[in-house]
């Protein structure tokens, strides 16, 4: 089996952490580059919380590299009341030091796409931002990543952050609307099919059964998101988002239909900014000259989630962390 060559970028609060961790535990995945990005929390600390995972599991070998602070236009927002004081559960974990790739998070992205043209593929975790400046860095990168894969957007759903907007995109509209308009094919994991995959308190304590590195950083940083989701939903539960975005990419057969729409993000401000809209109407003939004129992007619709969950829970209780020399390869 030929491992798939991917770049994460994430703006790691705890579903996102629990993402990269269960990335590092995929044999169908070689990630070789991480960038941060602002969102769920300050892109400083997201830079620690991402050096938190590679040291404790051994992988500071992969290059990590900050990127941006805030979107292309606007200024931030957090909601720290969701993933923690410190983005990453009130867990309290620090890395002992954080090494950080001088060229920055976005000049990563373009060189990465030039070792790996054709092969690599982008799991954005946050906000496109990163993204879309390495493609206004090097327009050219477009046709050298194989594709964008974006836990964000609802196209079908209610968003989370406004009745239309999923916050990924609402945190940077413009930077959304470049990425879909480069060229590059993009691959949109929506609210519609994260909100309803729960890693339940059941799956939990399974993990916790685990003392695997992988196993106890779970434990650690998902019980305040838990808890959090606990009053939405009615159960000791959370929505595993970017977790099963990467397992749209390693695991495709995950994916029981994804269908390609025209599609575009609203800019304009108001109630409706940052909405993915897709124009999934039918029309046969010549009422096709009457679709939305946009690039298509893929949006999965429907995921085995019990398949993904249980494989979620299998990998990060069996990981081990590598050895040393491993480490330093």
């Amino acid at each position: 089996m030929v491992a798939r060559t991917v770049l994460i970028d994430t703006d790691t609060g705890v579903d996102d952490g629990l993402a990269v961790i269960y990335a590092l535990g995929r044999s169908e995945l070689d990630v070789v580059g991480l960038t941060t990005v602002f969102g769920n929390t300050e892109v400083e600390q997201v830079t620690r919380n991402t050096a938190v995972i590679l040291e404790r599991l051994g992988r500071n070998d992969i290059p990590l590299a900050q990127g941006a602070a805030k979107g292309l236009l606007g200024t931030p927002l957090f909601w720290p009341e969701i993933h923690g004081a410190d983005g990453f559960g009130n867990s309290g974990l620090r890395p002992s030091e954080v090494t950080l790739d001088e060229r920055g998070a976005a000049q990563l992205i373009v060189d990465l796409s030039k070792r790996y043209a054709g092969e690599l593929e982008v799991i954005a975790l946050g906000p496109l931002t990163n993204v879309a400046i390495a493609l206004l860095l090097d327009p050219s990168a477009a046709g050298r990543i194989k594709r964008v894969v974006w836990m964000g957007g609802a196209v079908g759903w209610p968003g989370n952050v406004s009745p239309l907007a999923e916050a990924d995109v609402a945190h940077d509209p413009e930077a959304g609307q470049i990425v879909i308009e480069s060229g590059v094919p993009v691959t949109l994991v929506p609210l519609d099919v994260t909100d309803d995959t729960l890693f339940r308190e059941a799956d939990l304590e399974r993990v916790r059964k685990s003392d695997t590195p992988a196993a106890e950083l779970v434990a650690a940083v998902a019980p305040h998101y838990m808890e959090f989701y606990s009053h939405r939903l009615g159960e000791y539960a959370c929505a595993m988002h970017s977790p099963l975005t990467v397992g749209v990419v390693a695991l495709p057969h995950l994916v029981t239909r994804a269908e390609s729409y025209p599609m575009a993000i609203e800019l304009a401000p108001g109630l409706c900014r940052g909405a993915t809209v897709a124009d999934r109407r039918r029309r046969p003939g010549e009422l096709a000259e009457t679709l939305m004129r946009a690039p298509l992007v893929e949006v999965v619709e429907v995921v085995d989630r019990d398949g993904f969950i249980a494989d979620f829970v299998a990998t990060v209780s069996s990981m081990a962390a590598p050895s040393s020399a491993e480490a330093e390869r």
